[in-house]
């Protein structure tokens, strides 16, 4: 059997390339976490007496404890990834969590109110969905990017924890 080796190195060089996308990898990790969040969802309403695939009778209370349960642990999930994979931040810091989760809200927030407005315009689910959710993704991107893990948030967080704190007790 004769091997092509330019074949091999072509699909290595373009593995790497992918790989050094910062794009690419924020896609990656979406999609997991896409499946991580949802499998955890879908484990939560099992745990409640529903089928994994069948879950039309639950209640609203049901479906926000499933739902909230799912998207905190997919926000945890997408933190880690991202974190150590997507974006290689090196920051120790309790404030890059926070930023984290406040990206992930405004971007659960706007998903959720550009859902609605386009539920007015577009019928179908999957059209207006697939439209949402690439302009979330986008906007999602753009703030972890800059805020979350920006270096020039990381480096004006760790000067402030760095600051002396002063109190009463140094005028004495």
């Amino acid at each position: 059997m004769v091997y092509n080796f330019s074949m091999w190195t072509k699909l290595k060089e373009l593995i790497v390339k992918l790989y050094n996308d910062k794009r690419i990898r924020f896609l990656f990790v979406g999609c997991l976490n896409t499946l991580v969040g949802t499998g955890t969802t879908m484990l939560v309403y099992y745990f409640m007496g529903y089928g994994l695939f069948d879950q039309t009778n639950i209640t609203d209370i049901e479906t926000f404890i499933g739902t909230v349960i799912g998207y905190a642990v997919g926000t945890v999930h997408s933190y880690i990834w991202n974190k150590f994979f997507t974006f290689q931040s090196k920051e120790k810091s309790v404030l890059e969590f926070l930023r984290f989760v406040g990206v992930c809200a405004v971007q659960y927030t706007l998903n959720y109110l550009l859902t609605l407005l386009a539920k007015q315009f577009i019928s179908m689910h999957l059209i207006y969905t697939i439209a949402v959710t690439l302009v979330c993704m986008v906007i999602s991107f753009v703030g972890h990017s800059l805020f979350s893990f920006g270096k020039k948030f990381a480096k004006k967080d760790s000067e402030e924890l760095n600051e002396p704190i002063e109190t009463d007790l140094d005028e004495k």
